[in-house]
């Protein structure tokens, strides 16, 4: 593939191209349509990946790598999925690959990046918030890899159940049928922190 930078009046024009146009003219080798869609998709590739895998580096790195494969297979793009879920199938499949590789790790304590300082909260409520977020992540992690990723990608990402339909690979229904299980999974590994 051929790299070329677009004018300035292109790029100006593509701020309002859609996600389909952008990856279209990476794939004819333009870098600054590559530019954009990463800053669009960023963010929420960040959060679906730590999500998936919790370690933040690793993250990371998956986000890093699916951008890569975007780039290096832009040429290949079918327009009859949307970028989002074309995208987020890759990001995904990198994730359960990962998450195969290596074995569950639970925390005693939150990691470090929960542990946030939450300026003039109360002590126990600031503690009560980090074992929340810390024994949430870590029943996401024991969840399922579809139920996972169904989850992830309908509460986090707001993923219609159609979107994410495509991006795992299952039907609609069978979306709803995760998203009921890995629902009352959370609730019984969850069922401590309840509010009573």
């Amino acid at each position: 593939m051929a790299l070329r930078v677009s004018s300035w009046k292109e790029n100006q024009l593509s701020k309002a191209d859609s996600d389909e146009a952008l990856i279209v003219k990476v794939g004819q080798g333009d870098i600054r349509a590559f530019e954009l869609l990463v800053s669009r998709h960023q963010k929420a590739a960040l959060r679906a990946a730590r999500r998936f895998v919790i370690d933040r580096q690793e993250a990371e790195d998956l986000a890093q790598e699916a951008f890569l494969i975007i780039f290096r297979k832009a040429n290949q793009y079918e327009p009859k999925a949307s970028f989002k879920t074309w995208f987020f199938t890759i990001l995904l499949n990198l994730c359960r690959n990962a998450v195969k590789k290596k074995k569950p790790v639970y925390f005693d304590t939150p990691p470090a990046e929960v542990v946030e300082s939450a300026g003039g909260e109360d002590p126990t409520e600031q503690l009560d918030r980090r074992q929340l977020q810390q024994a949430l992540a870590s029943a996401i992690a024991k969840l399922p890899e579809n139920q996972r990723s169904a989850f992830i990608l309908c509460h986090y990402e707001n993923f219609s159940y159609a979107e994410a339909a495509k991006t795992i690979g299952v039907s609609v229904k069978a979306i709803e049928s995760l998203l009921v299980r890995a629902k009352r999974s959370l609730r019984d590994d969850l069922g401590q922190y309840r509010v009573r």
